[in-house]
């Protein structure tokens, strides 16, 4: 394992994290500033906004690019472009029907949570621009371009945060100012990826049903999924505005990002990971196989690890980084770290049943978790008051791995007792 991460390898790996880690802290970074031009409530505002944006993009973009790894190492580039072209078909289609629907929503008078109403109909927008952006990342990671990863990545990095700055701190535009920088620099590097995409030969106008219906059968069981992974991720918030005040959300959604600094690390690795799992899942030998398995191990040890550091750094790091009304929030960390990190392990098992083509267990899973983590929710945030929705978010994830695990083993059997037969 040490010497497949060498080399191209190691580089990869310290790119795709780097670049990650600057991207998915935006929060971070921005925590010093909106903590201090934002109360807790408008804090609060921009934590529901956001909560929006994470349900529709599962919706809309369905786990499209799950399709290009997928296919990547199967089919030609004539072909993959021909893919990616029916992906952003579909991913328009998507995102025309979820806008109409909004619009009836708002029409006849749904619940906006306080958000005006503009800018629920720009969510649909902001998703689609985000899948695009994703569609080219998909295909640099794929083709092992790590540096042109890393320049995309950052590069929505410093235009996200150039003008949330400019907009919250010198503007004054409260909340709303964060959420304009999230929606222009989607549009933005989402134009800029489907410009790249073409220049590269990755797209190819030329719609096929039938590749279309193939699609379909693989993303649209990631609907569920994905729709129960954001109910699990963002959901408390909203029980928490509910039942608490938004003030508190607030002060969660803080102790709730520095929890999350775990998922940095596991998405970078999962960059590098996916690609090269794929590949070796692909040559279906033994040797592949047990060097799947002795990573993922390795792997499921540090997650655990890391959870404890984070929340180490999280006593010190969080008094510096918010002014005195936020710090209370360090009683959610250790919960929603040690959660993350079954997360992450979950990350490391499913692509077993997206290799098999076993994407409908995947949906099943994310609905049973999710109605599990809104029982959760609902009766510990009672109880024990926001932290109960931090314990929900470790009990759900915990139980989630564990049934992923069992049916993965019986669909494609793993050599995960190996060292039982030395």
């Amino acid at each position: 394992m040490i010497n497949k991460l060498k080399g191209g390898s190691l580089k990869s790996f310290a790119i795709y994290l780097g670049s990650s880690v600057l991207n998915k802290a935006i929060p971070f970074f921005l925590l010093p500033i909106l903590t201090r031009y934002l109360s807790p409530e408008e804090y609060g505002t921009l934590a529901v906004y956001q909560v929006m944006i994470a349900f529709g993009l599962p919706i809309i973009g369905m786990s499209l690019n799950v399709n290009i790894t997928r296919n990547f190492f199967k089919v030609d580039k004539d072909s993959l472009s021909i893919i990616t072209y029916n992906l952003m078909a579909l991913l328009l289609l998507s995102t025309t029907l979820v806008l109409l629907l909004v619009s009836g929503y708002i029409v006849v008078g749904g619940n906006t949570f306080s958000i005006p109403a503009k800018w629920v109909y720009l969510l649909p927008v902001i998703c689609f621009m985000n899948m695009i952006n994703t569609f080219n990342l998909t295909i640099l990671r794929n083709r092992k371009k790590a540096s042109e990863y890393g320049f995309f990545e950052i590069g929505k990095t410093i235009l996200d945060l150039s003008l949330t700055l400019l907009l919250v701190a010198l503007y004054k535009f409260g909340w709303q100012g964060r959420a304009y920088g999230i929606l222009i620099s989607s549009i933005i590097m989402g134009l800029v990826s489907v410009y790249h995409i073409y220049r590269s030969g990755y797209l190819k106008f030329e719609l096929d049903t039938q590749q279309i219906r193939s699609i379909l059968r693989v993303s649209i069981p990631f609907i569920p999924y994905a729709l129960g992974t954001a109910i699990i991720t963002l959901s408390d918030r909203l029980f928490i505005d509910q039942l608490v005040n938004s003030a508190a959300v607030g002060i969660y959604t803080v102790g709730y990002q520095f929890g999350m600094m775990i998922n940095l690390f596991a998405m970078a690795l999962n960059q590098t990971w996916s690609p090269w799992m794929y590949e070796n899942l692909a040559k279906d030998s033994a040797t592949s196989k047990l060097r799947i398995v002795k990573f993922t191990y390795l792997m499921c040890l540090l997650y655990i690890a890391l959870a404890v550091v984070v929340t180490f750094i999280s006593y010190y790091l969080l008094p510096i980084m918010t002014s005195a009304e936020y710090h209370d929030a360090f009683k959610y960390v250790i919960w929603i770290a040690m959660g993350y990190s079954f997360n992450g392990i979950f990350a490391l098992i499913y692509p077993y049943n997206v290799h098999v083509g076993t994407t409908s267990v995947l949906g099943m899973i994310g609905l049973v978790g999710a109605t599990i983590n809104l029982a959760l929710n609902y009766y510990l945030i009672r109880i024990g008051g926001p932290v109960g929705a931090a314990q929900a978010t470790l009990i759900t994830y915990v139980l989630m791995t564990a049934g992923l695990s069992i049916y993965s083993y019986r669909i494609f059997p793993m050599p995960w007792f190996y060292f039982l037969k030395k």
